[in-house]
């Protein structure tokens, strides 16, 4: 858990975030372009020409700078990546104010269509997120993972030696 304090949207840094947050959402090429905007609204992007982030994809709005996105990463249409989330104000009492988390995509990580990841889940190298998969816990290098919650179906290796000579 990372410490911060909860911000909002209201004041013009925010506002200036959720309009590039807001082009980078619409834009679906070039995929440079979606990389460039979200670095400047504060992703840890480490080379954004080998990044691809497709269309209709949200990166944590309010904390941007939690995110971590490493070379050869790729985010299909309609991912969601949440560094944070915050209760309701009757909840708080029961289970605690905001709760912040670093998302980290190593090198080489695949998310399908539609996944979500959700705070403090770091996704190893080389692995591979099905379509639609909640991802709630770290997935280690190299492996594929699917479902809600997201779990560890098979490594990369078995998945090639499942597909024989092809």
């Amino acid at each position: 858990m990372v410490e911060m304090k909860e911000r909002s949207h209201t004041g013009f840094t925010g506002i200036w975030k959720g309009f590039l947050a807001h082009c980078a959402y619409y834009i679906s090429w070039p995929h440079t372009l979606v990389s460039i905007l979200h670095r400047i609204r504060g992703v840890r992007i480490h080379n954004v020409r080998n990044v691809r982030i497709l269309a209709n994809c949200v990166i944590d709005t309010l904390y941007p700078e939690l995110v971590e996105l490493e070379e050869y990463s790729s985010m299909s249409r309609g991912c969601v990546i949440l560094a944070h989330w915050v209760t309701t104000e009757f909840l708080k009492d029961r289970i605690g104010g905001p709760y912040f988390g670093k998302v980290r995509l190593c090198r080489g990580v695949s998310l399908g269509v539609n996944v979500i990841v959700l705070p403090g889940v770091t996704i190893g190298e080389g692995s591979i997120v099905g379509a639609g998969s909640v991802v709630t816990k770290d997935i280690p290098p190299y492996c594929i993972a699917a479902g809600n919650p997201a779990r560890v179906l098979k490594t990369i290796d078995e998945f090639v030696k499942s597909r024989g000579d092809r």
